[in-house]
């Protein structure tokens, strides 16, 4: 992956961006650019993804159509401030014409082959029948389903689904490709196959991936380490923005929350040498070696900061 400043305008800048869901506010104050063209949201991202995509926040969430009916799915927008991709307005949806996005494990119509959902997915994006059957070939390959076109949606186990979403979200050739949580609920094996289908959806193009959480471990490391950004929301704010480097650098990572003197906390960890990211309320902490909780606790405690929640993410 290259440097986005290179290329152009940041693949992800936000500014005081407020995403409301249904017009209750679910991120505010949103603030952070990305350096570089392959950028990990780990957290609370539903509404970002929701968001960015254009996808209902609960539509994709159901184990049947019935089920969907009983719930109404939350529409994501940007209300305030300003959230781009490569530059383009997310607010106007300017950025859609430019992004493939993979929801993570939508319904599909099983009786449909692959090459028909996939094609499918390119004549939404505006590709003619013929020209949409001609991408297909190229979309498959990328993710390693080369010698599937013809199966059945209802015969491919989980992975292969996950990366035939991947390419139906690339077969057009976007410049940027937004996945959700691709490796979730997977084994090492299964999280492996998906994770060379994402090394070959991104070839070429910049992407944005969610996780509900960070795991340096195994397959979903790779995500990790590989991101040139890590971004982590925690309860509607941006708890972390920059590097996995940084953060191993700094030794473990936490979330906190804290409800009052916060900017004292951050006066006190400051002179104990460990750096507090992030707010108004929600924070991340590197803890250098040597250091432990207990010097955050015993921080909160001289200054009369009230922390509500110490969670690690690493």
């Amino acid at each position: 992956m290259g440097d986005a400043e290179a290329a152009g305008p940041p693949l992800f800048d936000a500014r005081a961006a407020r995403i409301a869901v249904d017009d209750v506010v679910a991120i505010d104050a949103l603030t952070a650019a990305s350096r570089g063209d392959r950028v990990l949201c780990a957290g609370d991202t539903g509404a970002l993804f929701a968001a960015l995509t254009g996808i209902p926040l609960s539509a994709v969430r159901f184990a049947s159509p019935d089920d969907a009916l009983d719930t109404a799915p939350g529409e994501a927008r940007v209300v305030a401030g300003r959230l781009a991709i490569a530059g383009r307005d997310v607010a106007r949806s300017a950025h859609r014409a430019a992004s493939g996005a993979a929801p993570l494990d939508p319904p599909l119509p099983l009786a449909w082959t692959v090459d028909a959902y996939v094609a499918w997915g390119a004549r939404l994006d505006g590709a003619s029948p013929r020209a949409a059957a001609e991408l297909v070939p190229s979309a498959l390959a990328r993710v390693g389903l080369a010698a599937a076109q013809k199966r059945a949606l209802r015969t491919l186990a989980l992975p292969e689904r996950r990366a035939l979403v991947l390419a139906q979200a690339i077969a057009t050739a976007p410049p940027v490709l937004i996945a959700e949580d691709p490796l979730v609920g997977l084994d090492d094996g299964a999280a492996g196959f998906v994770l060379a289908a994402l090394a070959g959806a991104t070839e070429g193009r910049g992407a944005l991936l969610t996780a509900a959480r960070l795991d340096v471990e195994g397959p979903r490391g790779v995500l990790v380490r590989g991101a040139t950004d890590v971004l982590v929301l925690a309860g509607g704010e941006l708890a972390f923005s920059g590097t996995f480097a940084e953060v191993a650098a700094g030794g473990r990572l936490y979330t906190l929350t804290v409800r009052s003197n916060a900017e004292l906390l951050r006066e006190e960890l400051a002179a104990r040498g460990i750096a507090l990211r992030g707010g108004p309320a929600r924070f991340s902490a590197a803890l250098p070696e040597g250091a432990t909780t207990r010097d955050v606790v015993l921080a909160a405690a001289r200054c009369r900061a009230a922390i509500v929640e110490l969670t690690p993410l690493f």
